[in-house]
């Protein structure tokens, strides 16, 4: 039983993968259940459970399932399935009822008998959620015999994605940007949405862009200083005046002369707005009400005509619309309520924007404009007369659209494209009022009504007549420029051991070349050289930071695991992926119970490489063939010994690789062979003892260059790279006292400890090897004591610590382990010292060194160790001194 209320099925956990993922390229919603004594009972064992999903939702017979064939659900269901496979269905079903164009789903067995990933796209976090929600209660209501009240619930979805979906505007430009390669992020749960990435990137919110004049906006906002603009150009506008008070309307409406219009000197959809005045009774009526909306109301001349919407994008005319206010047709049987819940019965109404029309309300307004002429909500109009409910003709008010684009005057077209940029509205809507628009507006006596910022693009997308319009494509043409797409180079770094490093290499390289850098690491995200925020930053939140950043022109992201699972990747595509390495970490955690399925995770970043860019392997690496699998990109291998075989194989294909030669950095490009430069002189190999940072050098060599980098600029990089605690906290930092050295770092699993242990040999000097270390809590058993097997290989004398955050181990539990590793392995018990506390530890270690000693802390902070560490180098120099 959870909180949810699922009597028989358990939520386990429950996921919103958001980017690119383990499962799909689509976000998805995950959920791990747990089916309990459901286990044993199968769908076609469970009475009447296939007639009653059959009888609530009929269109499940679409599902075509394992069986290639509509109704294919519904025969497995007869045959037998298990009720995770059930959720996946329903959830996708609800979200196709509630108009979310989804498709994908997956049930899979998770480990212990009765335990299931259900996974299935979504399109909105939100909704999707509710979505596998709504599936658990149907299964609940059905098994128990409870009819399930699938209308209601499906009403409740579609507010829940309506709420959180971009608007049809926005999704139109969205829309376009992608059919153009062009990525988007969204900003915040409304309409604010970033087209491309980092330094090229553009917003949008609504049809307002960056690029749109905010004096543009405020110009389009005041009707009144539009008008005076527009008409001092010779523009065709209609004669008025404002004013705040009744009586000074009554003044304006006289000098003008019946019939008038009334609006509200800035307000949008209609609202406050009243035509064809013919009296001061009206007049009054419709004052109070465009009161309501502004203090400041307008009194206009009303002009005679239909009511057009024209669009410019860019300064150039791209669609046009007449619009037709909400408005009933009389049958001489039912009453003008009746009669508008006929007309909402067409399946193209909807509540707000959900659907291509917004279906009509009877308000206070439309109850005045009917009293006005005679009429009331129970009135039986007679056969074909026309009763107008609105005003103004706008959609959101439930009016209807006429696509004109085509129809429209030449000499029309140019006075719209001319208003844009009298107003310096680079996205203009211009309301027309005239009894035609296939004549010149100067000619027919026809007006220019209002100039819109933010204009509404469902008129014009699906109209309710005529041809849809590309509207969408307009504005992304206009932000975009053919030719370009928005983006920045991006390259994401994942692996086990190496990451962090290997991310700073690539992002110093590129630094060197000019470019302004965005990295995530463990330690934090850097905006250029700065550290904008601290702590580990590897997940897709982090990196959005990055590809957010207006300041950023080439993205490196540190990638690690627990993001990937918990919420999937931030972007869509990278240019180059680097995988350094997989070995055992983080095995038995969130279903990842062997190497294989640690590469599967990784290899998520592998998928998202752009077909031109890289995916940048080991070649040495034992996963190497089940990374490939994830590869639909150019492949580039790197390999520490230049004779392996697979290298070797794929470097002699023309294929791009880097590798070690007489100690120089090699690199092989389509047959062509050059040396970048010897490692002796990249710092972060010390002289080239490092041999897992040889790799990690390798790797950003191959990165780099893939992105498009000089040659030159890759050497220089390379040689101006020192490991420090600045450059690169809590890998090899070195500090060295006057008669020992200390290292600081953060190798925490035996593949990366076994690498540092081999650099520590070459490293000996004339005294002891000492290691101050522990190992994460989370960790199996096995680990640990592996940990501890090659500590005991290498290291004369340990002092245990252990990590500030337990995760889930008692105090000394993990000491008492490592211990007995320890001495299980060879090493005499008075040689292992335990101090819990890292920091205390460190001091033991310091205090008691000898000459020609290097302490080794495999550090958990290593950024208040390294601190600690150089306050006490500094207390024995001044003791010296």
């Amino acid at each position: 039983m959870t909180g949810m209320g699922h009597a028989a099925i358990r939520v386990l956990e429950r996921l919103a993968l958001m980017g690119p993922n383990l499962y799909a390229h689509t976000p998805c919603i995950k959920w791990k259940i747990d089916l309990g004594v459901l286990e044993q009972k199968p769908s076609n064992e469970l009475p009447g459970l296939v007639a009653a999903l059959q009888a609530t939702m009929p269109s499940l017979v679409t599902h075509r399932c394992s069986e290639g064939m509509a109704g294919g659900f519904f025969s497995r269901l007869e045959e037998g399935t298990w009720l995770g496979h059930v959720m996946e269905h329903i959830a996708l079903e609800l979200q196709s009822l509630a108009g979310i164009d989804v498709g994908f789903g997956r049930t899979r067995s998770a480990g212990p008998d009765g335990v299931y990933t259900v996974v299935y796209e979504c399109e909105e976090r939100d909704s999707g959620i509710r979505a596998g929600e709504m599936a658990l209660d149907m299964i609940d209501a059905l098994i128990a015999g409870i009819p399930y009240p699938l209308a209601d619930r499906l009403h409740d979805l579609r507010r829940i994605y309506e709420h959180s979906a971009l608007g049809p505007s926005t999704r139109s430009i969205v829309d376009a940007a992608a059919r153009r390669g062009i990525p988007h992020i969204r900003i915040d749960e409304w309409n604010l949405v970033q087209l491309g990435y980092g330094a090229n990137a553009q917003r949008i919110q609504a049809t307002i862009c960056s690029r749109t004049p905010h004096l543009g906006v405020e110009i389009a906002g005041d009707k009144n200083k539009t008008k005076a603009i527009l008409g001092f150009h010779g523009v065709p506008v209609p004669r008025g005046d404002r004013c705040r008070s009744v009586e000074r309307a009554l003044e304006i409406a006289n000098d003008l002369g019946f019939p008038i219009a009334v609006k509200p000197l800035d307000a949008s959809q209609g609202r406050g707005i009243m035509t064809n005045i013919t009296n001061e009774h009206e007049l009054r009526a419709a004052f109070a009400d465009a009161k309501q909306h502004r203090e400041t109301v307008l009194v206009e001349k009303h002009i005679a005509g239909d009511d057009y919407r024209l669009l410019v994008i860019n300064h150039r005319f791209v669609a046009a619309a007449r619009r037709v206010p909400a408005a009933v047709t009389g049958d001489g049987m039912n009453t003008i309520e009746e009669l508008v819940e006929i007309v909402n019965a067409d399946p193209r109404r909807g509540e707000s924007h959900e659907n291509v029309l917004t279906k009509i309300r009877i308000d206070a307004r439309s109850e005045r404009l009917l009293a006005l002429r005679g009429y009331s909500r129970t009135s039986v109009p007679d056969p074909g007369e026309v009763i107008f409910l609105k005003t103004t003709a706008n959609l959101s008010t439930g009016g209807t659209a006429i696509d004109v684009t085509e129809s429209v005057h030449p000499a029309n077209i140019e006075l719209a494209e001319r208003i844009s940029c009298l107003v310096d509205l680079d996205i203009a809507g211009i309301d027309v009022v005239a009894p035609a628009i296939d004549t010149p507006l100067l000619e027919n006596g026809g007006a220019i009504i209002e100039v819109n910022a933010a204009p509404g693009f469902r008129m014009h997308l699906a109209p309710t007549e005529g041809k849809p319009r590309p509207v969408g494509e307009a504005v992304v043409n206009m932000l975009f420029p053919p030719g370009t797409n928005g983006r920045i180079p991006i390259i994401t770094v994942t692996g086990t051991n190496g990451k962090t490093t290997t991310a700073r290499l690539c992002a110093h390289i590129a630094r060197q070349a000019g470019r302004r850098v965005g990295l995530t690491t463990s330690d934090g995200i850097y905006i250029g050289n700065q550290l904008v925020q601290k702590g580990d930053t590897t997940g897709p939140q982090s990196a959005a930071v990055v590809l957010r950043d207006p300041a950023v022109d080439f993205a490196v992201l540190e990638t690690a695991r627990g993001g990937i699972l918990r919420a999937g990747v931030a972007y869509d595509w990278s240019n180059a992926g680097i995988v350094t390495n997989i070995a055992a970490d983080h095995l038995g955690q969130r279903d990842i119970h062997n190497l294989e399925d640690l590469a599967r995770v990784k290899g998520v970043t592998l998928g998202r490489v752009m077909s031109d860019g890289y995916a940048i392997l080991n070649a040495e690496d034992g996963m190497l063939p089940v990374l490939e699998e994830d590869v639909d990109c150019k492949l580039a291998l790197f390999s520490l010994d230049p004779a392996n075989e697979v290298f070797r194989k794929h470097v002699d294909a023309r294929g791009l690789g880097a590798t070690i030669e007489d100690r120089c950095i090699v690199v092989y490009d389509r047959g062509l062979r050059f040396q970048l430069c010897d490692i002796a002189h990249v710092p972060v190999t010390l002289g080239g003892k490092a041999r897992f940072n040889i790799a990690n050098a390798l790797a950003a060599v191959l990165a780099t260059y893939g992105t498009k980098i000089a040659v030159s600029d890759i050497a220089a990089g390379l040689q101006s790279f020192f490991p420090s605690a600045f450059t690169t906290p809590g890998r090899l930092n070195i500090i060295d006292f006057a008669e020992f050295r200390l290292m600081i770092d953060y190798a925490h699993n035996p593949h990366g400890i076994a690498a540092l242990c081999e650099l520590v040999e070459e490293l000996r000097g004339s005294g002891d090897l000492v290691a101050v270390i522990g190992v994460a809590g989370d960790r199996r058993d096995e680990d640990i004591r592996e940990c501890a097997r090659i500590v005991a290989q290498t290291f004369d004398r340990v002092i245990l610590r252990e990590d500030e955050d337990p995760r889930g181990r008692k105090p000394g539990e993990v000491a008492a382990l490592l211990r007995g590793a320890l001495i299980a392995n060879g090493m005499r018990g008075h040689d292992v010292v335990t101090e819990l506390d890292e920091g205390q530890a460190l001091r033991l270690a310091i205090d008691h060194a000898s000459s020609g000693d290097l302490i080794v802390l495999f550090a958990d902070r290593p950024e208040s160790s390294a601190a600690i560490a150089e306050e006490l180098r500094l207390e024995r120099f001044a003791t010296i001194q």
